[in-house]
């Protein structure tokens, strides 16, 4: 009975783990089946997953290019909107610039009819003071006969102006002027008094009065001194590299003539002059003696040669710091009112013509310079104060003002 119950609990145990067994066998097969049934749905997901991820890659990379052109639009966008601002002030500034322009240029207009009309008036009182000159002295002559009365050294447009308002035309004319003419065309003109006994109008005249045969063999005459010019030193130059040599002050068109015959074009050449230089060329152009170094053609030479020619612009730059002249001081004066201010031991035709650029024209003004309007002066016509004040310009213009 004890075997019976022992076999018969042995083989349940048996059977119990036999079934264990079997369930744990199915479970792992149930297991295992799920697994790979669950692990191919999964990889059907991450197959559709990563196409996701790889179009979702692929518009990243499309959006990051878009970005990369948007950005770089908006870069040139923004070089762009800073050239506009910049193009923008530049507007500005040059409306402002305009606006001042024209406010200046107005002014100047104003200026202008304001000198037209006070020309008007003052050539319609010298042509009152017509019956003052004797013209059986030197000549009656009408506008269809004139000359280039500017030929003659000291003769510029403004001084021609006038003579035209006394019906003087001709170099036949100035060429007979005595004394008493002289003295009644000063004062009809009412300027620059000497200037023509200064300037030897009547000298020069007298030589462009001769025909054309005698000015030609005149000029050959001289030509023919150019082996005494001491080229070796001036300068060689030829005429096809002239220089205007009438900007220097005391050469006129007839001057110039002569000096190109002695084969002197440039300002680089008169620059050079020395003392036996001049001496040379006055004896060949048969020139005044002294009226080279008068007129200081040396110093006015070479500030050309400095400013490579460009005495427009030299003038336009002293006349734009006359502003720096205290002129309610020294009092305004107009050109018509101008002293011949080359009475003054010192100043020369070349100083006279810059100071007259600065606006002033008249001894009264000089005489009341003081020290700092003698620095500023000095500076723009870059001449030394000492030389003001050495040549007493100031105590010699008082002493003219009294007379």
């Amino acid at each position: 009975m004890n075997t019976l119950t022992i076999l018969l609990a042995q083989t349940k145990s048996g059977a119990i783990i036999e079934i264990v067994l079997l369930l744990l066998v199915a479970t792992a097969i149930g297991y295992v089946t799920a697994w790979l049934y669950y692990k191919s749905l999964f990889q059907a997901k991450i197959k559709l997953l990563q196409l996701e991820e790889n179009k979702l890659n692929n518009t990243i990379i499309g959006l990051e290019f878009t970005n990369g052109k948007i950005q770089k639009s908006l870069d040139e966008k923004e070089k762009e909107v800073s050239l506009l601002i910049i193009e923008v002030q530049a507007l500005k500034a040059r409306n402002k610039e305009a606006v001042h322009d024209t406010d200046a240029m107005t002014l100047k207009n104003k200026k202008s009819v304001q000198r037209l009309h006070e020309k008007e008036e003052v050539l319609k009182q010298i042509v009152e003071r017509k019956h003052l000159l004797n013209y059986k002295s030197f000549g009656l002559a009408s506008a269809d006969e004139k000359d280039d009365l500017m030929m003659i050294s000291g003769i510029g447009p403004f001084i021609e102006e006038r003579l035209h308002a006394l019906d003087i035309y001709t170099f036949r004319q100035l060429s007979n002027f005595t004394a008493h003419d002289i003295e009644t065309i000063d004062e009809a003109i009412e300027y620059f008094s000497g200037r023509i006994e200064r300037d030897e109008w009547v000298a020069q005249a007298k030589e462009l009065v001769y025909t054309e045969e005698q000015r030609l063999e005149l000029l050959e005459k001289i030509r023919a001194k150019k082996t005494q010019i001491y080229f070796d030193r001036i300068g060689i130059s030829q005429k096809d590299k002239a220089d205007d040599l009438t900007q220097i002050i005391g050469v006129g068109g007839w001057i110039q003539e002569k000096l190109n015959a002695l084969d002197i074009y440039t300002f680089k050449q008169i620059s050079n002059f020395n003392d036996e230089d001049i001496e040379t060329v006055t004896d060949a152009i048969e020139f005044f003696p002294g009226r080279i170094e008068r007129d200081e053609w040396v110093p006015q030479a070479s500030e050309l040669v400095r400013i490579a020619g460009e005495k427009s612009a030299l003038m336009k730059r002293i006349s734009e710091r006359k502003a720096s002249i205290y002129l309610d001081r020294l009092g305004v004066a107009q050109l018509h009112q101008a002293n011949n201010l080359t009475k003054i031991k010192g100043v020369s035709r070349w100083i006279e013509e810059k100071l007259n650029l600065l606006d002033l024209f008249t001894f009264i003004q000089l005489s009341k310079l003081t020290d700092d309007d003698v620095k500023i002066i000095s500076e723009i016509l870059e001449i030394s104060p000492e030389r003001i004040h050495k040549e007493k310009w100031i105590a010699q213009a008082n002493d003219f003002v009294k007379k």
